[in-house]
């Protein structure tokens, strides 16, 4: 679904898998040589802050960049625990969860992941599990060709009408593809309701920043959350 969703059928079909999930962000300032973007020219500030920010991220910014991931292919492996193979140019491989590739800004947003100089991502490992249901919701603002506001992916078992393992992770609100740790604890052993939905969107959320042209983010977010948690329940009847 995330791969279905994405770009269009004839970027798909140019693209490499590596590619993709290495798109760099979608921010107007940064893609702007004339614009303050301490990713591209570090220490010079970050105009969007100041300016329209509508569509950046609202989880784990910093002060010195609000730009956000909008890719979906690695949202859905981050909700299935999916690793990489990166290969150093002296040939050395190492692993790496495809959750730890992508950095958050801090004061170094120029530095977007955890590959060093030169590394290849050779493989992707996706392991096999047991998965009662999964999917990838995404949220944009045309119906198609368009880069995600917001979208989550999420996976899980259940037992006896009850969450007994469950991954979520979230795309196009942070600079990186943000997985849901306290959501995910609290659904634990938990029916997926309408209330346990909304409480675990809440938690989702926790800490977000806003600004007047982000703020409807966090309640499309919110609702986004929601829409997934229900209807991967409702496959399961």
């Amino acid at each position: 679904d995330a791969l279905r969703l994405a770009a269009s059928a004839q970027i798909r079909n140019a693209a490499t898998i590596g590619g993709n999930l290495l798109q760099r962000t979608r921010c107007a300032y940064f893609r702007d040589k004339h614009a303050n973007c301490n990713r591209h020219t570090p220490g010079s500030g970050c105009a969007a802050i100041h300016g329209d920010s509508r569509g950046l991220a609202i989880l784990g910014t910093s002060s010195h960049c609000i730009a956000n991931y909008a890719g979906d292919l690695a949202v859905a492996l981050v909700a299935l625990g999916a690793s990489l193979t990166v290969v150093a140019p002296d040939g050395k491989a190492r692993v790496m969860q495809v959750e730890d590739l992508h950095r958050l800004p801090g004061d170094r947003p120029d530095i977007e992941t955890n590959l060093k100089d030169g590394e290849l991502i050779t493989h992707i490992h996706v392991p096999r599990r047991e998965w009662d249901a999964s999917l990838y919701h995404k949220v944009r603002d045309r119906a198609s060709y368009a880069f995600a506001l917001t979208s989550a992916a999420v996976a899980v078992r259940f037992r006896n009408r009850r969450v007994d393992e469950i991954r979520l992770a979230l795309g196009g609100l942070a600079a990186k593809p943000w997985r849901c740790h306290a959501a995910e604890a609290y659904l634990q052993g938990q029916p997926l309701t309408i209330a346990t939905a909304t409480e675990a969107a809440e938690l989702c959320f926790e800490g977000a920043q806003t600004d007047e042209h982000r703020a409807f983010k966090l309640e499309l977010g919110k609702r986004t959350v929601i829409r997934a948690l229900l209807d991967v329940t409702e496959s399961q009847l």
